[in-house]
């Protein structure tokens, strides 16, 4: 009756509130160049206990105290049905205070709690302020229709927080809150508790300031510089955990690596760099909960006989095996047992720290890298076990690398399997060429300094599937693929210039392709020539040089694995890319 994977229960589908809250900032931005933008959050008080449970299974969640026998009547926190049944509820409210927005009748009718809100004193200021721009494309066209009038307020609940944003008209952000209040009456019941109790959190309702910058779902959102981050506080609790890992700690359990990871996998949400300096600790921790379920097999009876109970498949019901398979996930998270925190996994915990602690790397990420919407530029790039090459007609360049003797003889050409572990993979030589075209493209846009569009994005085009996932979240298998990771890291942090990748098919990027099969650096020139003739659209293209630092750390990378410090590198890569010649 409890069990939610059999399609009894409505699927959840609040984790996408914040990817549309990011798409809302931004479009509102594109309609409104040169007006504050703010955002508030009304919150349901308790709002599980607001669902009661079924009158067949109370006596479930019943319990004892003093001889007493207790009813729970509420739905509880922690069961596993609950989200589900608030589900229902969540997608209701925010229908029903969109479409009560028209309704401006509601303003007076919830004038007492109106008047209790607190706005921004800086949202009146006469003050001049700067408001970072938001550009429309074919994905983004404002939040006005045809007739230029401006839509209803969307709602978006995050299990019980109603988080809206608007324009600071206060006509208009008085009409969102009363929606919002109208909904949660008609759905939950009036505030009345002389009968039960009240179904909005009134305090939280006054104390959060109106405001263009506030702490929203575990992020800090600015809309004036159309940026977004995690809180000081969570950063610096990340860091005290940083500091649990010292220099002579020897070993770590599953629970303390798995707290400290969801810390920073929480933060990378944001600066996304941070996913390339996370691969070792995953390792690590896929690592010891394999070597859990062997010490938890080898010492425990009630694992070995959850285990045993998962596998005999036609003798145990759906909420049976859901029941031992958590019991099994509890055990091994939870486990104990301690395990060897190398080298690799040390170095990576005193990178992060390092950065997390420095005052020259923001941890806040443009809205605009957030958002989907067309790229400012985009570009292809391949990679032969001889060469690699690239192009992009919107930033006018090309590129091509002549792969060094020692990098071609690690290939499959000179190599038929990796028993010594030296084999340099084409998923690696692949991912090197997106490294390389968006170290192109970060030059160009630094060149261009468009103030319209300050937070360009960069579409890059790989026939290489590894390579385009490694780009976005990071490379957890290929010990190469993580050294080339720390590259990327280094030219991501603190660069104004986003990164998105795409698949595209061989036949559709036959220039990368031509450009890659390449043999040799003295025939460039002429090849490139001819190359023209076939493809106009190459025409006024100039050569992109990659820097020397950004060559010797590709070399160093693929032939020796070494991780850079990225910290050390975006200095010096970031400030120099490479550069262009006619």
């Amino acid at each position: 009756m409890t069990s939610t994977p059999f399609g009894s229960e409505l699927e959840c589908r609040y984790g996408d509130v914040l990817p549309r809250l990011y798409k809302r900032i931004w479009n509102l931005r594109i309609s409104y160049p040169n007006n504050d933008l703010v955002l508030h959050c009304n919150d349901v008080k308790s709002c599980f206990r607001q669902i009661k449970h079924h009158p067949d299974i109370v006596g479930a969640f019943s319990f004892i105290v003093f001889q007493h026998v207790w009813i729970q009547i509420g739905c509880t926190f922690g069961s596993d049905f609950s989200p589900a049944n608030w589900e229902g509820i969540r997608r209701t409210i925010e229908q029903l205070a969109t479409s009560l927005f028209d309704d401006d009748t509601l303003r007076e009718k919830h004038r007492q709690y109106l008047d209790k809100l607190q706005w921004d004193v800086s949202l009146d200021s006469r003050k001049k302020k700067h408001f970072v721009p938001a550009s429309s494309d074919s994905k983004n066209r404002g939040v006005l229709d045809d007739n230029g009038n401006p839509a209803r307020t969307p709602h978006d609940m995050f299990v019980d927080d109603d988080v809206y944003i608007e324009v600071y008209i206060r006509e208009r952000v008085e009409r969102a809150i009363a929606a919002s209040i109208e909904a949660m009456f008609i759905t939950l019941g009036r505030s009345d508790l002389t009968r039960l109790q009240d179904p909005i959190s009134w305090d939280k309702l006054v104390e959060m300031v109106i405001s263009h910058f506030n702490k929203v779902l575990g992020v800090e959102i600015d809309t004036r510089r159309m940026v977004v981050g995690p809180p000081p506080e969570f950063v610096a609790r990340t860091l005290v955990q940083l500091g649990a890992f010292h220099e002579g700690r020897k070993a770590f359990t599953v629970q303390e690596m798995s707290t400290l990871v969801g810390h920073l996998g929480h933060i990378a949400t944001t600066s996304r760099w941070l996913t390339h300096l996370l691969s070792h600790l995953y390792t690590s921790i896929a690592s010891a909960l394999q070597l859990n379920r062997a010490h938890e097999i080898s010492s425990s009876k009630a694992f070995r006989e959850a285990v045993k109970s998962v596998t005999q498949e036609e003798c145990i019901t759906p909420n049976e095996r859901t029941f031992h398979e958590g019991l099994i996930h509890r055990m091994l998270y939870k486990s104990k047992k301690t395990h060897y925190l190398n080298s690799t996994a040390k170095e990576e915990l005193r990178l992060i720290k390092l950065i997390l602690s420095s005052n020259d790397i923001s941890l806040r990420t443009p809205i605009a890298h957030l958002v989907p919407r067309d790229p400012s530029g985009q570009s292809c790039g391949d990679s032969s076990l001889d060469a690699a090459g690239g192009f992009s007609l919107e930033c006018r360049f090309w590129w091509y690398l002549e792969w060094s003797h020692e990098i071609r003889r690690r290939t499959l050409r000179f190599r038929r399997n990796n028993r010594t572990g030296e084999l340099i993979s084409i998923n690696v030589l692949e991912y090197a060429s997106v490294i390389i075209n968006f170290a192109a493209m970060t030059l160009y846009f630094q060149q261009l300094g468009d103030p319209s569009n300050p937070y360009p994005l960069a579409l890059i085009f790989a026939d290489n599937v590894s390579a385009e996932i490694w780009a976005m979240k990071g490379c957890k298998h290929s010990f190469l693929g993580r050294a080339l990771g720390r590259l990327l890291c280094a030219l991501l942090i603190n660069n104004p210039l986003g990164l998105c990748t795409a698949r595209i098919g061989t036949h559709e990027n036959e220039i990368a392709d031509k450009i890659s099969r390449l043999k040799s650096e003295t025939d460039s020139l002429s090849f490139f020539c001819d190359l023209v003739q076939s493809h106009p659209q190459l025409r006024g293209c100039r050569r992109f040089h990659p820097s020397k630092e950004l060559l010797s750390g590709i070399t160093e990378a693929l032939l020796t694995g070494k991780l850079a410090d990225p910290l050390a590198l975006n200095r010096i890569i970031l400030s120099n890319p490479g550069s262009f010649t006619s």
